[in-house]
This record gives C-alpha cells, sequence and structure tokens, in this order.
C-alpha cells in the first residue's frame, strides 16, 4: 500500500471514530445543533430560539414552540464539544398575565416565563432565605415578550414554597402576582 492510501484510510477510519464517539456520547460541535437534538429526542419542537447567552460552562436558551416555551441549557463539553441535559416545555397559560416556570441546576436558580399582558414591564421575584431574609430580584428585559431571572444559590427544601413573583406596569402600579 502506498503512503498516500494509507494516510487517506486512516483519516476516514478517524474521522468515522470521531463520528462515532460523538453519537455515542452525545457531544455535538455547535450549541444549536445539541439543542434542537434534545428537542428531537423529547418530541418537541423545533423551537424557535429567542435569545441566548453564555454563563459558565453553560449556553442558555430562551425558546419557544407553538404554545410553548422553554429555557434549556447546553453544556460544553471536552473543550470543543457541546452536550445537552434534560429540558422540556411549558404551555403558556395565556389567560393569565404572567405564564413562568422554575427550576434548579447545579445551583443555579432561574425563573423564565412569557408576559401575555402587554403593560407588564418589570417582573419581580422575591425568594425567602433560610436566615429568614428575602431576596429580590428585578428584570426588564424582555425578548419578545420572554423574560428570565437568574441567580446562584442553594436550592434548599423550602426554598420554593415561600416565593413568589410580581408583575409591574410602566407606572408601577401590580398588575400580576402569585406564590410558587
Amino acid at each position: 500500500m502506498t503512503r498516500l492510501k494509507k494516510l487517506i484510510r486512516n483519516l476516514l477510519l478517524i474521522a468515522v471514530l470521531l463520528f462515532l464517539f460523538m453519537r455515542l456520547n452525545g457531544l455535538y460541535f455547535s450549541p444549536e445543533r445539541a439543542l434542537h437534538a434534545s428537542e428531537r429526542d423529547l418530541n418537541y419542537g423545533p423551537s424557535e430560539i429567542v435569545h441566548s447567552f453564555d454563563y459558565g460552562k453553560s449556553r442558555f436558551f430562551l425558546a419557544r414552540y407553538e404554545n410553548y416555551f422553554s429555557f434549556p441549557s447546553i453544556d460544553r463539553a471536552l473543550g470543543v464539544f457541546w452536550r445537552y441535559g434534560g429540558g422540556w416545555g411549558k404551555e403558556n397559560e395565556q389567560e393569565r398575565p404572567l405564564s413562568f416556570n422554575f427550576h434548579s441546576h447545579d445551583n443555579q436558580l432561574t425563573v423564565f416565563g412569557m408576559r401575555n399582558d402587554p403593560s407588564i414591564t418589570r417582573v419581580k421575584v422575591e425568594l425567602p432565605t433560610a436566615e429568614g431574609e428575602t431576596i429580590a430580584i428585578n428584570s426588564d428585559e424582555f425578548y419578545e415578550d420572554m423574560f428570565f431571572v437568574m441567580w446562584k444559590g442553594e436550592d434548599e427544601d423550602g426554598l420554593w414554597p415561600g416565593s413568589h413573583i410580581i408583575a409591574y406596569n410602566v407606572e408601577g402600579d401590580v398588575v400580576y402576582e402569585t406564590d410558587f
């Protein structure tokens, strides 16, 4: 076998092994491909990406599909690859002024959702701490009527039950308020 034929054979073998390695380990070259692969596995989507941003070793997406919204994270793996974890979509309850969901991932607590009332200009999340104090986090950024609020914290038992969300209009009046 000539040197050129051996080189071509070895390059093809490396490409096939890399493809198998990536497929078996759920690795992708782009976070968007990992997101859409995750949705295919869940028989959900493909969703429209409304906003994305990097935080730590993850990329987060605000996305929507039909009457559902989601906030999946795609994690960086092995330096150049991306891997998805769990994901889901929550139905937008359009009869409510604000439809939202919450979750935690690696001590990253998140509240995300959609505003159905265009008069809402600010969302505030209030959470009790173990010391009896209250943490208040505000967001006045909306991406095509979607929002998120993130913070680092411990997902302790009892954290979510005393929490609530408040939506304000431009005058500062409460438009919507509910407990989690």
